[in-house]
């Protein structure tokens, strides 16, 4: 089985540098120009058989899923576990202005590891809790062994930065306590092949397929 993680395409809201969280902000011009790169992408590989495809509801993953999903012949399915993490009182407030406000959030997220959290919003041991029991859902109902010789069995997730980030620290047993940090650029992609041997990473912010 092949996962396929997908960060939505650029919304309004990261070219205007706004914290989004659960804030529902559509995708610009260049984010539609994104997601519809990566489904040409998608469905021109012979190596993988997309099965299903599940998306954020938060407008900017669910359109980006969407469009995917037609270009595959998928219906997509909404599953409010692969939102972002809620940044509660920082929603569609500029960076600049969130460290005016928590000039020493940056600080204590380090202090404080996965028990630190936005004001208002989820800890990050919260969320990544919310990451790890979605990801294992979707793997419990699709994992199976592809039949040697055949394209692997391809399950998509259309999502979010951080969400990304969290369920790749899952997969690779990364330590507990830290807040992971891995590149997930617009529209990259992460890949991960998942077999009796266990887990493997084998794309990570793949950005290949998105030539401007």
């Amino acid at each position: 089985m092949r996962l396929i993680l997908v960060r939505h395409g650029e919304s309004d809201a990261n070219a205007a540098g706004i914290y989004q969280g659960w804030l529902d902000s559509p995708l610009s011009a260049r984010g539609e120009a994104q997601a519809a790169a990566t489904a040409r992408a998608l469905a021109a590989r012979d190596d993988i058989r997309p099965v299903a495809l599940y998306a954020s509801p938060l407008l900017r993953a669910w359109r980006t899923g969407e469009v995917i999903a037609d270009a595959l012949g998928l219906t997509p399915v909404a599953h409010p576990g692969l939102r972002e993490i809620n940044v509660g009182a920082a929603t569609g407030l500029a960076f600049t202005a969130v460290r005016e406000r928590w000039p020493r959030l940056e600080e204590e997220r380090l202090a404080f590891g996965l028990d630190h959290g936005w004001p208002e919003g989820e800890t990050g041991r919260t969320f990544g809790a919310r990451v790890v029991a979605t990801l294992d859902e979707i793997v419990a109902r699709h994992g199976r062994p592809t039949p040697t010789g055949s394209p692997d069995e391809a399950v998509i997730l259309a999502s979010h930065g951080g969400t990304i980030r969290f369920a790749l620290a899952h997969l690779r047993g990364d330590a507990e306590n830290r807040w992971p940090n891995d590149s997930v650029r617009n529209c990259s992609l992460a890949e991960i092949a998942i077999d009796l041997a266990g887990h493997r990473v084998i794309v990570l912010d793949g950005c290949d397929h998105l030539a401007e």
